[in-house]
């Protein structure tokens, strides 16, 4: 099957994306013309007009919100239990931290 792959060269698909934003016509159109994956080409304009247009990668943009989102949970949940970090303890010894946080607050007036 990679056999059967057509490789174009980097100038070819620039041109290739380049025609179909300055005609704009439909992308299949072109594509049915040039005998060429609208699916590809339309990856390829997509990434040309983020060259020309100098806009950011969308990836980019995802990749900050999903941590930014993260963050917010994270905050979210500290604030859900008092605000107090819940420590992370080795296996077995959440028992005795536990017990230890019980004896003080008896001890507390």
């Amino acid at each position: 099957m990679v056999a059967n792959q057509k490789k174009y060269t980097d100038e070819f698909r620039r041109e290739t994306a380049d025609y179909v934003i300055s005609t704009g016509r439909p992308i299949t159109r072109v594509c049915e013309e040039l005998g060429l994956n609208p699916k590809t080409a339309n990856d390829r304009v997509l990434k040309r007009r983020r060259e020309l247009g100098g806009e950011p990668d969308p990836r980019a943009e995802d990749r900050g919100l999903r941590e930014t989102k993260r963050r917010i949970r994270e905050l979210e949940m500290g604030n859900a239990f008092g605000g107090e970090a819940v420590p992370a303890f080795p296996r077995g010894t959440w028992k005795a931290h536990r017990l230890a946080r019980q004896r003080a607050h008896r001890e507390t007036p």
